[in-house]
């Protein structure tokens, strides 16, 4: 597929998670308490209706508080446990307004992470927060109201699960003794969670974020929260999407970190590349969800002086760097001035502005064409439109001694 498929783009101008298993009982923890892997407390559901002062001071008569949530990722598990063993839609948190109108965790953990439902707490009289176990919003409510709750405290040991942060450190920490690929736990900001790590892909030490090896996983058409939580399941030869809440960790714990694309096959009918393989290297960050996973992105190369890309997946101008600065789009929150780029061309699930060169997350089957829509795409050698068979996406701290050049 050539250029002149694209020509909203060059026309216009262009620009893990992983979700939460089954919560087990610790062997530390006590009865009617679960172990929660990934925030490393044991967990008490309580289906007894209290109000907030007296929840947080049953909490506390088991050594603990009410439940605090700092993440994604401890949410996914919390409800996870909840649905598992409760039978209220409402629980307390431990979250709650102070004199400044600030919220704050009865455990003093900082309050960083929120996922209140729209307008849910624009009123001032309300300073307690409780959760919605099916649709997962947070609510403010008065104090006073009664309601179930979530407990937590330290188990009994003070077991800590020993890992990298990602899949570099993992590999550096085999020492001499060979890390082979596969799925690990990797703990990050104090948070566990599973990825898929490739070891042998020029010297390994790569955090799979993206794999599509088929069409069956759509990808294009999955929700704001799905593509913030992650779906699918880390493997060799699956596919999957960690999310964009781990994504954004990854890219913003380290000052370089890599990102790393390689593509098999090109399925556009016709095509002289249907069995060839592409590959490049970028310097990327994204963006937190307050500014909708904002993509940074900078070529990396192999020789700044003469402008040698890393890689033959781009021709260092019509890339995934034409997505610079760009918000991220899915069905249900089009960030693109032309929604049709998700409406009809199905590119969604990417950072998309005018459409764009690139969108490894867009719709697979069937072969995407003129008209038809764009789909799964990316160009390569500055013109040519390719389908490919499989993708994959990963990141890796800079490795010493790389220069760059910003491509201006």
């Amino acid at each position: 597929m050539t250029i002149d498929f694209l020509l909203i783009f060059s026309l216009i101008g262009g620009s893990f998670a992983i979700p939460a298993k089954p919560a087990a009982r610790g062997l530390s923890c006590d009865d009617g308490w679960s172990w929660a892997p990934f925030r490393k407390q044991c967990i008490r559901v309580q289906d007894t209706k209290m109000t907030e002062a007296d929840a947080e001071k049953d909490c506390q008569q088991y050594g603990g508080h009410l439940v605090s949530i700092e993440n994604i990722f401890e949410e996914n598990e919390i409800l996870n446990i909840t649905q598992i063993v409760g039978h209220c839609s409402y629980y307390w948190l431990g979250a709650k307004k102070s004199g400044n109108s600030n919220y704050s965790w009865t455990d003093q953990r900082p309050f960083g992470y929120s996922n209140f439902g729209p307008g849910v707490d624009s009123d001032p009289s309300f300073d307690c927060v409780d959760i919605h176990v099916t649709s997962t919003n947070w609510h403010t409510e008065g104090c006073e109201k009664k309601n179930c709750f979530i407990c937590e405290k330290p188990d009994g040991t003070g077991n800590q699960t020993n890992s990298g942060t990602d899949c570099a450190a993992l590999k550096a920490a085999g020492n001499t003794k060979k890390v082979l690929s596969g799925v690990y736990n990797l703990t990050l900001n104090g948070q566990t969670f599973q990825a898929y790590c490739d070891m042998d892909t020029d010297s390994g030490g790569w955090t799979v974020i993206q794999q599509r090896v088929d069409g069956s996983l759509p990808f294009w058409n999955e929700s704001w929260q799905s593509y913030k939580q992650g779906f699918g399941t880390p493997g060799v030869d699956t596919n999957f999407w960690a999310g964009n809440e781990l994504i954004h960790l990854l890219t913003n714990k380290d000052d370089k970190v890599v990102f790393r694309v390689d593509l098999w096959g090109d399925r556009d009918p016709g095509s002289p590349h249907a069995d060839d393989y592409w590959w490049g290297e970028y310097y990327i960050k994204v963006g937190d969800e307050t500014s909708s996973y904002t993509l940074t992105v900078e070529m990396k190369y192999l020789d700044p002086d003469k402008w040698t890309t890393m890689g033959n997946a781009s021709s260092g101008w019509y890339d995934l760097t034409c997505a610079d600065g760009i918000k991220f789009s899915t069905v249900d929150k089009i960030n693109d001035p032309l929604p049709k780029c998700v409406t009809d061309y199905h590119l969604s699930g990417w950072w998309l502005n005018y459409c764009g060169t690139t969108s490894l997350n867009g719709e697979y089957v069937p072969p995407i064409s003129y008209g038809n829509g764009y789909g799964f795409i990316w160009m390569v050698d500055g013109y040519y439109i390719i389908n490919p068979v499989k993708s994959r996406m990963s990141l890796r701290s800079e490795q010493p001694g790389t220069k760059t050049k910003i491509k201006g």
